[in-house]
Protein backbone atom coordinates (compact mmCIF):
# COMPACT_ATOMS: atom_id res chain seq x y z
CA UNK A 1 0.00 0.00 0.00
CA UNK A 2 1.56 3.29 -0.96
CA UNK A 3 1.83 6.10 1.68
CA UNK A 4 2.23 9.49 1.89
CA UNK A 5 4.43 10.66 4.68
CA UNK A 6 3.91 14.40 4.45
CA UNK A 7 0.35 13.99 4.75
CA UNK A 8 0.65 11.30 7.62
CA UNK A 9 2.72 14.36 9.40
CA UNK A 10 0.33 17.08 8.85
CA UNK A 11 -2.54 14.92 9.76
CA UNK A 12 -1.00 14.15 12.70
CA UNK A 13 0.35 17.30 13.64
CA UNK A 14 -3.44 18.85 13.16
CA UNK A 15 -4.59 16.47 15.44
CA UNK A 16 -2.11 16.60 18.24
CA UNK A 17 -2.35 20.65 18.01
CA UNK A 18 -6.13 19.66 18.37
CA UNK A 19 -5.66 17.78 21.65
CA UNK A 20 -3.13 20.18 23.25
CA UNK A 21 -5.12 23.01 22.84
CA UNK A 22 -8.54 21.43 23.99
CA UNK A 23 -6.54 20.48 26.72
CA UNK A 24 -5.62 23.75 28.02
CA UNK A 25 -8.98 25.32 27.44
CA UNK A 26 -10.55 22.44 29.82
CA UNK A 27 -8.23 22.83 32.45
CA UNK A 28 -7.88 26.61 31.79
CA UNK A 29 -4.01 26.44 31.23
CA UNK A 30 -1.52 28.59 29.97
CA UNK A 31 -0.06 27.37 26.32
CA UNK A 32 1.51 29.77 24.62
CA UNK A 33 2.94 28.91 20.61
CA UNK A 34 6.48 27.78 21.57
CA UNK A 35 4.60 24.92 24.07
CA UNK A 36 2.07 23.75 21.30
CA UNK A 37 4.94 23.74 18.51
CA UNK A 38 7.12 21.81 20.96
CA UNK A 39 4.52 19.39 21.92
CA UNK A 40 3.44 18.87 18.10
CA UNK A 41 6.70 18.02 17.44
CA UNK A 42 7.66 15.46 19.41
CA UNK A 43 4.12 13.82 18.48
CA UNK A 44 6.02 13.78 15.04
CA UNK A 45 8.19 11.01 16.66
CA UNK A 46 6.27 7.67 16.35
CA UNK A 47 5.14 9.16 12.53
CA UNK A 48 8.87 9.34 11.35
CA UNK A 49 9.48 5.90 13.45
CA UNK A 50 6.72 4.14 12.03
CA UNK A 51 7.77 5.09 8.40
CA UNK A 52 11.77 4.11 8.74
CA UNK A 53 11.88 1.69 11.39
CA UNK A 54 8.52 0.06 11.95
CA UNK A 55 10.04 -3.02 13.55
CA UNK A 56 12.32 -0.99 16.14
CA UNK A 57 11.66 -1.07 20.32
CA UNK A 58 12.21 2.75 19.81
CA UNK A 59 8.98 2.80 17.58
CA UNK A 60 7.31 0.38 20.19
CA UNK A 61 8.26 2.74 23.12
CA UNK A 62 7.55 6.32 21.77
CA UNK A 63 3.96 4.89 21.60
CA UNK A 64 3.71 5.49 25.51
CA UNK A 65 6.50 8.08 26.22
CA UNK A 66 5.51 10.58 23.40
CA UNK A 67 2.16 11.49 25.43
CA UNK A 68 4.73 12.10 28.65
CA UNK A 69 7.36 14.28 26.83
CA UNK A 70 4.26 16.34 25.22
CA UNK A 71 2.50 17.41 27.98
CA UNK A 72 5.57 18.18 29.65
CA UNK A 73 7.17 20.19 27.11
CA UNK A 74 3.63 22.06 25.68
CA UNK A 75 2.61 23.45 29.65
CA UNK A 76 3.97 25.37 32.23
CA UNK A 77 5.07 22.87 35.01
CA UNK A 78 3.78 23.57 38.43
CA UNK A 79 3.58 20.08 40.10
CA UNK A 80 4.24 16.60 39.70
CA UNK A 81 -0.19 16.44 40.88
CA UNK A 82 -1.21 18.83 38.34
CA UNK A 83 0.71 17.05 35.49
CA UNK A 84 -0.50 14.09 36.15
CA UNK A 85 -4.26 15.34 35.56
CA UNK A 86 -3.21 17.28 32.56
CA UNK A 87 -1.64 13.81 31.31
CA UNK A 88 -4.97 12.11 31.90
CA UNK A 89 -7.09 14.47 30.66
CA UNK A 90 -4.40 14.59 27.47
CA UNK A 91 -4.85 11.10 27.53
CA UNK A 92 -8.90 10.44 27.94
CA UNK A 93 -9.24 13.53 24.93
CA UNK A 94 -7.10 11.12 23.09
CA UNK A 95 -8.75 7.72 22.91
CA UNK A 96 -11.88 9.78 22.51
CA UNK A 97 -10.76 11.12 19.56
CA UNK A 98 -8.99 7.75 18.34
CA UNK A 99 -12.21 6.21 18.84
CA UNK A 100 -14.47 8.19 17.34
CA UNK A 101 -11.94 8.31 13.85
CA UNK A 102 -11.69 4.60 13.76
CA UNK A 103 -15.60 4.08 14.81
CA UNK A 104 -16.41 6.06 11.65
CA UNK A 105 -13.46 4.23 10.03
CA UNK A 106 -15.38 1.20 10.41
CA UNK A 107 -18.44 2.03 9.59
CA UNK A 108 -17.90 3.97 6.13
CA UNK A 109 -15.27 1.04 4.83
CA UNK A 110 -16.77 -2.07 7.01
CA UNK A 111 -14.93 -4.33 4.55
CA UNK A 112 -11.44 -2.58 5.24
CA UNK A 113 -11.51 -2.13 8.50
CA UNK A 114 -8.25 -2.51 10.39
CA UNK A 115 -9.36 -5.06 13.01
CA UNK A 116 -11.86 -7.57 13.58
CA UNK A 117 -13.85 -8.57 16.67
CA UNK A 118 -13.52 -12.08 16.85
CA UNK A 119 -14.05 -15.05 19.56
CA UNK A 120 -10.17 -14.77 19.95
CA UNK A 121 -10.08 -11.57 20.70
CA UNK A 122 -13.10 -10.86 22.08
CA UNK A 123 -11.85 -10.34 25.56
CA UNK A 124 -11.02 -6.82 24.10
CA UNK A 125 -13.92 -5.21 25.09
CA UNK A 126 -14.55 -6.08 28.92
CA UNK A 127 -11.26 -4.66 29.64
CA UNK A 128 -11.57 -1.59 27.66
CA UNK A 129 -14.87 -0.89 28.69
CA UNK A 130 -13.68 -1.65 32.51
CA UNK A 131 -10.69 0.80 31.90
CA UNK A 132 -12.77 3.83 30.20
CA UNK A 133 -14.89 3.15 33.13
CA UNK A 134 -12.13 3.74 35.63
CA UNK A 135 -10.77 6.70 33.88
CA UNK A 136 -14.44 8.92 33.73
CA UNK A 137 -15.04 7.62 37.27
CA UNK A 138 -11.47 9.66 38.46
CA UNK A 139 -11.88 12.50 36.00
CA UNK A 140 -15.34 12.87 37.51
CA UNK A 141 -13.91 13.09 40.80
CA UNK A 142 -11.45 15.31 39.89
CA UNK A 143 -13.96 17.97 38.32
CA UNK A 144 -16.57 17.46 40.87
CA UNK A 145 -13.20 18.87 43.36
CA UNK A 146 -12.64 21.43 40.94
CA UNK A 147 -15.91 22.63 41.27
CA UNK A 148 -16.36 22.83 44.73
CA UNK A 149 -13.25 24.78 44.90
CA UNK A 150 -14.35 27.13 42.41
CA UNK A 151 -17.32 28.46 45.04
CA UNK A 152 -14.95 29.19 47.26
CA UNK A 153 -12.36 31.48 45.29
CA UNK A 154 -13.07 34.83 44.78
CA UNK A 155 -11.92 37.70 42.61
CA UNK A 156 -9.89 40.28 44.41
CA UNK A 157 -8.57 43.92 43.06
CA UNK A 158 -5.85 44.90 45.61
CA UNK A 159 -4.86 48.73 45.31
CA UNK A 160 -1.05 48.99 47.17
CA UNK A 161 -1.13 52.89 46.61
CA UNK A 162 1.31 52.42 43.50
CA UNK A 163 0.09 49.57 41.04
CA UNK A 164 -3.23 47.83 41.39
CA UNK A 165 -3.27 43.80 40.79
CA UNK A 166 -6.06 41.46 40.60
CA UNK A 167 -5.53 37.95 42.58
CA UNK A 168 -7.61 34.57 43.28
CA UNK A 169 -8.81 34.13 47.05
CA UNK A 170 -9.80 31.11 48.96
CA UNK A 171 -12.29 31.78 51.50
CA UNK A 172 -10.67 30.15 54.62
CA UNK A 173 -12.53 29.36 57.76
CA UNK A 174 -9.61 29.01 59.75
CA UNK A 175 -8.48 32.31 59.22
CA UNK A 176 -8.83 34.70 62.03
CA UNK A 177 -6.13 36.75 62.09
CA UNK A 178 -6.56 40.82 62.89
CA UNK A 179 -5.07 43.95 62.14
CA UNK A 180 -3.87 44.32 66.35
CA UNK A 181 -4.40 48.09 65.67
CA UNK A 182 -7.52 48.77 63.69
CA UNK A 183 -9.33 45.45 64.39
CA UNK A 184 -9.50 44.77 60.31
CA UNK A 185 -9.46 40.80 59.29
CA UNK A 186 -6.46 40.32 57.57
CA UNK A 187 -5.84 38.81 54.08
CA UNK A 188 -2.87 36.34 53.51
CA UNK A 189 -1.16 37.24 50.33
CA UNK A 190 1.75 36.31 48.51
CA UNK A 191 4.62 38.30 49.25
CA UNK A 192 6.17 37.60 45.79
CA UNK A 193 2.90 39.07 44.46
CA UNK A 194 2.85 42.11 46.91
CA UNK A 195 6.26 42.87 45.66
CA UNK A 196 4.73 43.56 42.48
CA UNK A 197 2.84 46.49 43.35
CA UNK A 198 3.97 47.74 46.66
CA UNK A 199 5.38 51.65 46.06
CA UNK A 200 9.05 51.15 45.13
CA UNK A 201 9.70 52.60 48.62
CA UNK A 202 8.10 50.36 51.01
CA UNK A 203 10.10 47.56 48.84
CA UNK A 204 13.06 47.53 51.47
CA UNK A 205 10.73 45.99 54.38
CA UNK A 206 10.09 42.66 52.51
CA UNK A 207 14.08 42.42 52.74
CA UNK A 208 13.48 41.25 56.42
CA UNK A 209 15.47 42.84 58.57
CA UNK A 210 12.81 42.84 61.20
CA UNK A 211 12.88 38.95 61.56
CA UNK A 212 16.32 39.75 63.56
CA UNK A 213 14.63 42.05 66.02
CA UNK A 214 13.27 40.39 68.92
CA UNK A 215 10.74 42.60 68.85
CA UNK A 216 10.01 44.07 65.27
CA UNK A 217 7.82 47.11 66.64
CA UNK A 218 11.00 48.55 67.76
CA UNK A 219 12.62 48.04 64.35
CA UNK A 220 9.46 49.59 62.61
CA UNK A 221 9.78 52.83 65.27
CA UNK A 222 13.08 53.53 63.82
CA UNK A 223 11.83 53.68 59.57
CA UNK A 224 10.46 56.48 58.06
CA UNK A 225 7.03 57.97 59.98
CA UNK A 226 5.47 57.05 56.73
CA UNK A 227 6.31 53.40 57.55
CA UNK A 228 4.33 53.49 60.90
CA UNK A 229 1.08 54.51 58.63
CA UNK A 230 1.12 51.47 56.06
CA UNK A 231 3.39 49.08 57.96
CA UNK A 232 1.76 46.84 60.78
CA UNK A 233 2.78 43.44 62.37
CA UNK A 234 0.47 40.20 62.72
CA UNK A 235 1.02 38.04 65.51
CA UNK A 236 0.08 34.32 64.67
CA UNK A 237 0.44 31.31 67.27
CA UNK A 238 2.11 28.47 65.31
CA UNK A 239 2.39 25.03 66.34
CA UNK A 240 5.23 25.09 69.23
CA UNK A 241 6.26 28.75 68.48
CA UNK A 242 4.38 32.30 68.29
CA UNK A 243 5.43 34.50 65.11
CA UNK A 244 4.88 37.65 62.92
CA UNK A 245 4.04 38.51 59.98
CA UNK A 246 4.96 41.52 58.48
CA UNK A 247 1.52 43.68 57.07
CA UNK A 248 0.54 46.45 54.93
CA UNK A 249 -2.56 48.84 54.99
CA UNK A 250 -3.74 48.97 51.00
CA UNK A 251 -5.95 51.89 49.99
CA UNK A 252 -8.41 49.41 48.63
CA UNK A 253 -9.51 46.05 48.45
CA UNK A 254 -12.61 45.21 46.16
CA UNK A 255 -13.99 41.50 45.63
CA UNK A 256 -15.24 42.00 41.86
CA UNK A 257 -16.60 38.33 41.26
CA UNK A 258 -19.84 38.89 43.55
CA UNK A 259 -22.70 40.56 41.58
CA UNK A 260 -21.92 43.87 42.79
CA UNK A 261 -18.64 44.60 43.80
CA UNK A 262 -17.74 44.75 47.54
CA UNK A 263 -15.37 47.17 49.22
CA UNK A 264 -13.37 45.21 51.66
CA UNK A 265 -11.70 46.63 54.59
CA UNK A 266 -8.79 44.65 54.92
CA UNK A 267 -5.14 44.61 56.14
CA UNK A 268 -2.83 42.57 53.95
CA UNK A 269 -0.69 40.30 55.97
CA UNK A 270 2.38 38.47 53.53
CA UNK A 271 4.04 35.47 53.12
CA UNK A 272 7.17 33.67 51.83
CA UNK A 273 5.66 30.44 50.66
CA UNK A 274 2.68 29.41 47.85
CA UNK A 275 -0.34 29.07 49.34
CA UNK A 276 -1.77 26.86 46.40
CA UNK A 277 0.85 24.52 45.49
CA UNK A 278 -1.23 24.40 42.46
CA UNK A 279 -1.27 28.12 41.52
CA UNK A 280 -5.14 27.83 41.20
CA UNK A 281 -5.25 30.98 44.03
CA UNK A 282 -2.61 33.35 46.13
CA UNK A 283 -4.77 34.36 48.68
CA UNK A 284 -6.77 33.72 51.63
CA UNK A 285 -10.11 35.55 52.52
CA UNK A 286 -10.87 36.09 56.37
CA UNK A 287 -14.46 35.08 56.23
CA UNK A 288 -16.14 37.99 58.00
CA UNK A 289 -15.41 39.74 54.62
CA UNK A 290 -17.99 37.77 53.00
CA UNK A 291 -20.76 37.15 55.71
Amino acid sequence: MERYLDLDLLVNGCMDALLLILTARLLNLSLQRKGLVLGVMVGEIPVLLSAFFPESLGFELSKYFTPLLMVRLAYPYRSIRKYGKTLLLFWILSAGLGGVVYALWGWLNSSKALLRVELKNLWILPIGAFLWWLTQKAWHRMLSSAAHLKKTIYELAIDFGGEEIAVKALLDTGNQLRDPLTGNPVILLEEEIAATALPQEFLPALEGAWQEEGDPWSWLFQRDPQWLKSFVFISYQGVEHQGWLLGFRPQKVVCTSLPEPLELKATIALVKYPLSPEGIYQALLHPEHLQ
